[in-house]
């Protein structure tokens, strides 16, 4: 695309139309057309106002109707039969039409181009062009669609690139390898991508204080029904300042034993005033005097703070232990969500790799195609 510096809507119409296998071939006759006028002849005048836009190429089906409508006299209906037979892949119906396109057909009331004036050999030459692009043949209006969204989504990343990549990234929560690239991208572009938390994050990734906060349906065994409730409390009763606290506020049955340890193991709750390890070592304990509290108000009775007069404690004791080790943290992370989120084991040698090209593992996993830049018997 930057060869091609496109300048007007219709040049993105037709990168989107000839950047396919089999139109590639036509790129730097369109691209030394493009960059020098004089470069583009046409085998006869009659179709310089119709390919004229492309640069002297058939790009469109829609020019192959008009080459048949204008110099070999084919009606509109005519012509988009053939539009048709070539969006079908049906050769038999192009070949059965080069003797009406060249001789005519009075059957058909088609002229023919002899008859229009143009020589049989240059029909001929035309002809053969219009059968070769059949094998690839693309339909403008696809294009023309296409283009308004690429247009749309460059203005959007040119001019809020941070709440673009936002949508960008929930929109693939689903595909790991599509977030660990976007992400990638994102730091290409300066943006951090800062790991889940429940004080900021929302349901997909969001833009938080210039920066990109990941989503909390990327985390593993949380249900929407507890994440509405989450942001639900959050937003009626403001942030969650303890880790006691947090769990007291959604004690119920959207969040067990599970939920509460992804959200650790993910660093969602981390600022609550412990570390991941001390969360972990205490988050049954908790749930089990929270199960403990609601049996004893549903039962009536009186507990030992509401007994002197004050209010329950709001706050649990943690064992005195370090954080896990950075390499413990990010497999965590990975387990819960799929990717490492507060660093990468290979960051050390991210340098390396890139000087030496270095293959991906999640670009080749996800190669399907002889067209992708992986594919069965790429070294």
């Amino acid at each position: 695309m930057y060869k091609r510096q496109p300048q007007n809507f219709e040049d993105i119409v037709a990168g989107i139309s000839l950047y396919r296998p089999g139109p590639m071939d036509f790129i730097p006759n369109y691209i030394r057309g493009k960059n020098n006028a004089d470069t583009v002849t046409y085998v006869t005048p009659e179709l310089q106002p119709i390919l004229e836009p492309t640069y002297g190429c058939i790009v469109y089906q829609e020019q192959v109707m008009q080459i048949v409508q204008q110099l070999a006299g084919y009606t509109m209906g005519q012509a988009d039969n053939i539009r048709r037979a070539m969006s079908k892949k049906k050769q038999y119906v192009i070949d059965a039409e080069r003797q009406s396109f060249v001789y005519g057909d009075s059957e058909r009331g088609i002229r023919g181009c002899v008859a229009n004036g143009i020589p049989e050999e240059t029909a001929q030459a035309i002809y053969q062009d219009i059968y070769d692009f059949a094998n690839y043949a693309f339909n403008k209006a696809h294009a023309v669609s296409y283009a308004v969204v690429a247009y749309q989504t460059a203005w959007f990343k040119c001019h809020y690139t941070r709440e673009y990549m936002a949508a960008l990234l929930t929109s693939v929560l689903d595909n790991a390898n599509k977030v660990a690239g976007y992400i990638e991208e994102c730091s290409n572009m300066g943006i951090q991508v800062l790991p889940p938390n429940v004080n900021e994050s929302g349901n997909g990734f969001t833009v938080t204080h210039g920066s990109i906060r990941f989503g909390l349906l990327a985390i593993r065994n949380l249900g929407r029904g507890f994440i509405a409730r989450l942001l639900g409390e959050r937003e009626q009763e403001g942030k969650y300042t303890s880790f006691y606290q947090f769990c007291k506020r959604l004690h119920g049955r959207e969040m067990n034993r599970r939920t509460l340890e992804s959200l650790i193991k993910s660093g969602a709750l981390d600022g609550l005033g412990a570390n991941r390890r001390q969360m972990l070592a205490v988050a049954e304990t908790v749930l089990d005097n929270l199960d403990a509290e609601k049996k004893q108000n549903l039962d009536g009775q009186i507990g030992f703070f509401e007994a002197m007069g004050q209010a329950p404690r709001d706050e649990i004791a943690f064992p005195d232990v370090e954080e896990f080790p950075a390499s413990e943290l990010l497999s965590m992370e990975k387990e819960i969500t799929g990717m490492y989120l507060s660093g990468h084991p290979m960051a050390a040698y991210a340098q390396a790799a890139a000087k030496l090209n270095a293959a991906k593992i999640g670009e080749i996993a996800e190669a399907h195609g002889e067209y992708d830049r992986y594919h069965d018997g790429t070294n």
